[in-house]
């Protein structure tokens, strides 16, 4: 006859929500809280003054942006106690969720057209970003899909094809947004699941040629594509027009030197740099806090990108789980890198990419799903959440008594 404390940890061990096997990744967690809420404090100093000239509201931004943080959070906190391996059988759901969404947006009255750019659903006052979702739904997909076809990813089809085959369309609709910095984030992405995967060497060799050739076609084969090729290679042709944005930039950055010029006293974002508060907020965080801030963002970035990966790699040593291993490493590198991107193109390194710096730069859908992420990256850190048995439980308190 079982004892009530062994009927206790029996009916804890097979309730809908056990309790976690390792417990909450603190220190990720508050690493993006500080990192969101540093967000907050920078969208508000960058965009008050453009609020209050264009709207007659200059907390017009920020009240938006808190309303998505809240949603975020609270999507972190439901999504942290699903079963990440879950995840794996919702794979193709979500990815024709994501597809159908992106196809919305060219529909009438549902898609929203800004900056000259398809990506946006409408609804009341709020604008959704379809993509940003997109690029989760894809690594999603493909760590199951190569988890799945574990046994065969040493042949062509399974390991290199079926991956992009089957994103295709995704990858095509961005491109008709236009969203080419997306696309060639997704890929980057993808290509290193495969990488991690073990897919042999020569044929991932071969596809980056082929891609590194389709995206140089599209990068130079379009006009406005190869008008920002140009001016990232000499923004002084044209420093009143195409070249203004990425020179105002470096303006900032170069006004804000070591110390910066104090949290709020910056100038550019004063209807010199556009976009000050969206993808180049961090040329406001250079001019206002300088050196040093630029710095401090750099290392959390890297330190998110060296927690991410660690616990794919956990996942991977402790539970034998290419999923969720997979699934870890795809979310954190989709996040890092396209930090890193973000900061190269307000830094004048690579070309313009329409990217924003995740957890930082205003826009309530990429923060929204981008916290929903995180949620899943948590919920990996916490192990698999397999309810046990009556023999589980029984052996796990005889290893705990010896």
């Amino acid at each position: 006859m079982m004892t009530g404390l062994k009927k206790s940890k029996l009916e804890n061990a097979t309730c809908p929500w056990p309790l976690p096997a390792q417990g909450i990744d603190v220190v990720l967690l508050l690493t993006v809280i500080a990192m969101v809420l540093f967000g907050l404090l920078m969208v508000y100093s960058s965009s008050f003054i453009y609020a209050q000239e264009r709207s007659g509201d200059g907390f017009a931004f920020i009240k938006k942006q808190l309303i998505y943080a809240g949603l975020g959070f609270a999507a972190l906190v439901g999504i942290c106690r699903v079963d990440y391996r879950k995840w794996s059988t919702w794979a193709y759901p979500v990815l024709g969720f994501a597809t159908a969404l992106l196809a919305m947006i060219f529909i009438p009255h549902i898609g929203a057209r800004v900056g000259g750019a398809q990506r946006w659903i409408r609804v009341g006052g709020f604008n959704f970003q379809p993509g940003e979702f997109a690029k989760f739904a894809v690594i999603f997909f493909v760590a199951s899909l190569l988890e799945r076809k574990n046994d065969r990813i040493h042949k062509l089809i399974p390991g290199v094809l079926s991956p992009f085959i089957v994103t295709a369309p995704v990858m095509l609709l961005l491109l008709a947004q236009p969203d080419f910095g997306t696309t060639v984030m997704i890929s980057i992405v993808i290509f290193a699941l495969i990488f991690l995967a073990g897919v042999p060497k020569k044929f991932i060799v071969g596809a980056l040629l082929l891609a590194g050739s389709v995206g140089l076609w599209l990068a130079l084969g379009t006009a406005y594509r190869r008008a920002r090729v140009m001016t990232f290679l000499n923004p002084w042709r044209d420093p009143g027009g195409k070249g203004f944005q990425i020179l105002q930039s470096m303006v900032g950055l170069h006004s804000g030197r070591f110390w910066g010029t104090g949290l709020g006293n910056g100038k550019e974002k004063l209807f010199y740099l556009p976009e000050a508060h969206n993808d180049f907020i961090f040329a406001v965080v250079g001019e206002e806090l300088g050196f040093l801030g630029v710095a401090a963002v750099a290392m959390a970035y890297l330190y998110f990108i060296h927690r991410g990966l660690k616990i794919a790699w956990n996942c991977k040593s402790q539970y034998q789980d290419q999923f969720g291993m997979l699934l870890a490493a795809g979310i954190t590198l989709a996040l890092g890198l396209q930090g890193f991107v973000n900061m190269a193109v307000v830094l004048g390194l690579v070309p313009t990419k329409g990217l924003t710096l995740p957890f930082i730069s205003y826009g309530g859908s990429a923060l929204l799903v981008d916290l929903f992420a995180v949620g899943v990256l948590l919920s990996i850190a916490r192990g698999p959440q397999r309810p046990a048995g009556k023999k589980e439980v029984l052996l796990v308190e005889s290893q705990q008594k010896n």
